[in-house]
């Protein structure tokens, strides 16, 4: 059985009109999510918060809320929030569901689910994760390759295979490999994101989304630091997506009935960053968030803003992200995801903001 990759591509012209209110999405029937602090709905949170009720000042609680969302890096939800509500599905982050509590007593983190991660959507995200075993922020967290053995080690647990109608994320944007990494060249990260992959198809997963590094070159974190450390940012972002799109074109051809969808958020950050009023954007160099010791300033409006802080985009940006994740797994409806029945069926949802994709390709 010949396999698929399908690139998500973009046009900002397209991205102007919103679709339908009501559009048919795919039937996914869970949602799954291996990442960093883009991606984390509250894992981290729940971590140093337990950590700090079992030894009181052993760690800050990140993100610190406020001014932080409920435990999102952003001021409102991210894009997993926007992208489960679009497609009708619950996802729990995965320290809810450790036994006993998100720490053990020694300040460990618990990875005992206990077969739970096997029935329902998980977001197994971390902020800080690497795309490797290893965390940028903390030696208690884990990076995106744990995270997936996590997953995969908690299915022995339930004695089940990954279930082949749900739909699996995985996304590192980079910034914990490089800029709080030590790596600096793209082999490593790429060869990462692919063995996830491939230990997710392994275990029974099919659909699989992945997020390509969007240009963080670009990033005010990185403008500040001078523009040759932007420039060298800049082209790593540039390597790893080529290199990234090479080792999945390589997965496509060797994993039968795998569906990938090969998602291309640096061409809408690249986008957004070169016509922000095409997006209702009028800053997309400076953070709404600025933070002095144990003090904060929150711009007046961060719907007008691309970047919450120095690194994370805001809830508006957020929200893009969705619509473009959800709009491209719209133009992947073949293969679909198989229900009972055996008929390709799809349900309505509400479409959150507005939506830009120029198309898809088949491989």
């Amino acid at each position: 059985m010949k396999t698929q990759i399908i690139v998500a591509g973009f046009s900002l012209l397209s991205f102007i009109f919103p679709l339908r209110a009501m559009a048919l999405t795919p039937n996914y029937s869970k949602l799954y999510v291996f990442g960093d602090s883009l991606s984390d709905i509250g894992n981290v949170y729940n971590v140093t918060n337990a950590a700090n009720l079992i030894s009181p000042g052993f760690t800050a609680v990140d993100p610190p809320s406020p001014p932080y969302y409920q435990g999102r890096y952003s001021n409102g939800p991210n894009w997993i929030d926007d992208l489960a509500s679009a497609l009708e599905l619950t996802v729990t982050p995965s320290t809810q569901l450790a036994v006993g509590g998100s720490v053990t007593q020694d300040l460990q983190l618990n990875y005992n689910y206990g077969g739970a991660t096997a029935t329902k959507g998980v977001d197994f995200a971390f902020g800080g994760a690497t795309s490797g075993f290893e965390n940028a922020g903390s030696p208690l967290l884990p990076g995106i390759l744990r995270e997936v053995q996590s997953f995969t080690d908690d299915l022995k647990v339930a004695h089940q295979s990954a279930d082949p109608n749900a739909l699996y994320i995985v996304w590192e944007a980079g910034d914990n490999d490089y800029v709080n990494g030590p790596l600096s060249n793209p082999e490593q990260p790429t060869t990462n994101i692919a063995q996830a992959v491939t230990s997710l198809y392994d275990a029974g997963a099919r659909h699989i989304l992945v997020v390509n590094e969007p240009n963080l070159g670009l990033v005010p974190r990185a403008v500040a630091l001078g523009s040759a450390y932007a420039n060298n940012l800049t082209q790593l972002s540039d390597e790893t997506d080529v290199e990234l799109k090479t080792k999945l074109d390589d997965l496509s051809s060797k994993l039968s009935g795998i569906h990938l969808v090969y998602l291309d958020v640096n061409a809408l950050f690249q986008s957004a960053v070169s016509n922000p009023t095409a997006f209702g954007l009028t800053n997309v160099t400076s953070p709404c968030l600025a933070i002095s010791g144990n003090s904060f300033s929150i711009c007046e409006n961060p719907d007008n803003y691309l970047f919450w802080d120095d690194r994370h985009p805001t809830a508006k940006a957020y929200q893009q992200i969705a619509n473009f994740a959800l709009h491209s797994l719209l133009a992947a409806q073949r293969p679909q995801p198989v229900p009972e029945h055996g008929e390709k069926k799809f349900r309505k949802s509400r479409i959150i903001g507005e939506i830009g994709q120029r198309g898809s390709k088949n491989y």
